[in-house]
């Protein structure tokens, strides 16, 4: 096989009318770096936010964090991923939390009462993370953070990776020495 580059007909009339081909202009090219940047810096972000929920919901659900207290499904919708079930949590010391999602095994019903630990939600970009949760023992609905865990800690991979290589071309032209230019 030819490892000859073809060129396009554009480029054959450019070149015949003595044209070099037209670069974009620098300030183009930023602009296209910096919102493919923007775009990248999304993925590890969503990664934390997938993380953390995940660890809150596991810690939750086994006991080892969150506020205890006693939740009672208020309203149940049927939703994509399942059923989401809302209510109020009254924490053991009588506060009350009203507008939470509750996480309980198997499928809830209104009027529902469990057992359960509240996490209050993080603050984030994402939509939902900031909602506070209530987890019943044994609910295994932080499961679901696994396969965006998956997805966005392989799409943080580039942008690792393109850091890695600025950091050692960078490193390359302040540390290696250079030859003084001839005149």
């Amino acid at each position: 096989m030819s490892s000859v580059k073809r060129r396009t007909p554009e480029q054959d009339m450019a070149a015949a009318r003595g044209e070099t081909p037209k670069r974009p202009h620098p300030a183009v090219t930023a602009v296209i770096l910096l919102v493919l940047g923007g775009i990248l810096s999304l993925f590890p972000l969503a990664l934390y936010a997938n993380v953390m929920a995940l660890t809150d919901g596991y810690r939750a659900s086994h006991g080892e964090a969150g506020t205890p207290g006693t939740a009672t499904v208020v309203s149940v919708t049927d939703g994509r991923g399942g059923q989401v079930c809302r209510g109020t949590v009254t924490g053991d010391d009588g506060t009350a939390t009203a507008d939470v999602i509750i996480e309980v095994p198997g499928g809830c019903e209104a009027g529902q009462t469990a057992d359960v630990r509240l996490m209050e939600g993080r603050a984030s970009m994402f939509t939902g993370y900031d909602e506070p949760r209530a987890w019943a023992a044994g609910s295994d609905d932080w499961g679901v953070y696994l396969p965006l865990i998956v997805l966005f800690g392989l799409l943080s991979l580039l942008p690792a990776f393109l850091l890695v290589a600025v950091l050692t071309r960078l490193a390359k032209l302040v540390l290696l020495p250079r030859e003084a230019p001839k005149l």
